[in-house]
C-alpha cells in the first residue's frame, strides 16, 4: 500500500510571537489612552479633505473637546 501523503504547512498558519520583557515572561499591555483624534480628524477631512493635522495641534483640539464637554455635563438644565 503506499504512503499517505504528509501535508504540507499552509502558509497562513505561522503563529504569533508574543515578545517577553526581561527575566519576568509577560509582555506589559498598553494602557488605552481615550481621544477624540478620530473623530476631529475625520470632521476635518469632511470640511478641508486635503489638509493636515500636526499632533500638537490635535492635542490642543483633543483638550477643548474636552474642556466643552464637561461644561455642558456639569451645567445643569
Amino acid at each position: 500500500m503506499p504512503e499517505p501523503a504528509k501535508s504540507a504547512p499552509k502558509k497562513g498558519s505561522k503563529k504569533a510571537v508574543t515578545k517577553t520583557t526581561g527575566k519576568g515572561g509577560k509582555k506589559r499591555k498598553r494602557s488605552r489612552k481615550e481621544s477624540y483624534a478620530i473623530y476631529v480628524y475625520k470632521v476635518l477631512k469632511q470640511v478641508h479633505p486635503d489638509t493636515g493635522i500636526s499632533s500638537k495641534a490635535m492635542g490642543i483640539m483633543n483638550s477643548f473637546v474636552n474642556d466643552i464637554f464637561e461644561r455642558i455635563a456639569g451645567n445643569p438644565g
